[in-house]
């Protein structure tokens, strides 16, 4: 896929890079006395046995509910952004202010999940000694200040550089050759993007397009019919607001292909692309069925059509 950069607009005016930082306190220590002691039974060398345990119940509905927040804001971040480099993904700059304030909700919450389980530190102890027996060892166990420290949720944000003003110490023709690597690295990182962009919007619809023309379908081997869930359209829902946050170089097909999603594949539940019943509703089974078929009917072409249009947004890589 070919991606023109513009020379109309700087790229550093349209997109931020940005960068979540997460880690949780390290539960799994090695026990040399239980190593030893398994090596010995089993007559095995203890250079290649080790005996690790957890020295907190990672399964304590505290700890659980901090790790859930975790993968919360991870989800989050990767689906609000872009691939860029092994440090950053990228953002356009219209939808840096959403990203943000995304991430600073499920950071407070990821920090209040640690208060309180920092606060529930006396139980947690208990817990682990009724669970750990004689391999409790209370010198593993670290202070409150310590534990807290331990957690981290953090966001780091970079401005694009400015490869038309770098300065180093060399010689014309080594700088000319810096710069031109590294202008060739950033097409290659905005192609890359548009590549998994175009793939992910391609799966998604074919995804839509295959759950709603197989409901209703007989699943072999099983008495279940094949159906779909709420996130069908809410995925697209998703897709429709996430592709403004892709489009770095401003490119007006694809804010066509996200309003086109959002004003052909979102206006009609999933319930009602289902036929569910709805109370107080006095239609006959038959009647609400055909009017969902004709509700699914009209949303696969939608999509299919969508579909077609893809190569005319990003270029002959379906």
């Amino acid at each position: 896929m070919t991606v023109k950069t513009s020379d109309k607009y700087d790229l550093r005016q349209r997109a931020i890079l940005v960068k979540v930082n997460t880690s949780l306190f390290g539960t799994q220590k090695k026990d040399k006395d239980a190593t030893a002691s398994t090596a010995d039974q089993y007559g095995a060398s203890v250079d290649q046995v080790a005996v690790t345990k957890s020295i907190i119940n990672r399964k304590n509905p505290l700890f659980k509910n901090i790790d859930k927040i975790k993968g919360q804001i991870r989800n989050s971040h990767l689906a609000m952004t872009g691939c860029w480099n092994d440090d950053f993904r990228i953002i356009t700059t219209k939808k840096y202010t959403m990203w943000r304030s995304t991430m600073d909700e499920l950071i407070s919450d990821f920090n209040d999940a640690v208060d309180q389980f920092v606060r529930a530190r006396s139980d947690i102890i208990a817990e682990a000694q009724d669970n750990l027996g004689t391999l409790y060892d209370p010198s593993l166990i670290p202070t409150a200040d310590e534990m807290r420290e331990a957690f981290f949720a953090g966001v780091e944000t970079e401005v694009l550089p400015d490869r038309g003003n770098t300065m180093l110490d060399l010689d014309k023709v080594q700088m000319d050759r810096i710069v031109a690597d590294a202008n060739a690295a950033d097409q290659q990182r905005i192609e890359t993007l548009a590549t998994e962009t175009h793939d992910k919007v391609r799966r998604e619809l074919k995804n839509m397009i295959d759950a709603l023309k197989t409901y209703g379908d007989a699943l072999p081997d099983t008495k279940r019919t094949s159906t779909f869930r709420d996130s069908l359209v809410k995925r697209m829902a998703a897709l429709a607001d996430t592709l403004p946050a892709l489009n770095i170089m401003g490119c007006p097909k694809l804010d066509k292909l996200a309003k086109d999603i959002a004003a052909e594949l979102t206006v009609v539940s999933s319930a009602e692309l289902r036929g569910d019943a709805v109370k107080g509703d006095n239609k006959s089974a038959e009647r609400a069925e055909a009017e969902a078929s004709n509700k699914r009917e009209a949303t696969v072409k939608a999509a299919e059509n969508i579909l077609s249009d893809l190569d005319g947004v990003f270029g002959n890589s379906a």
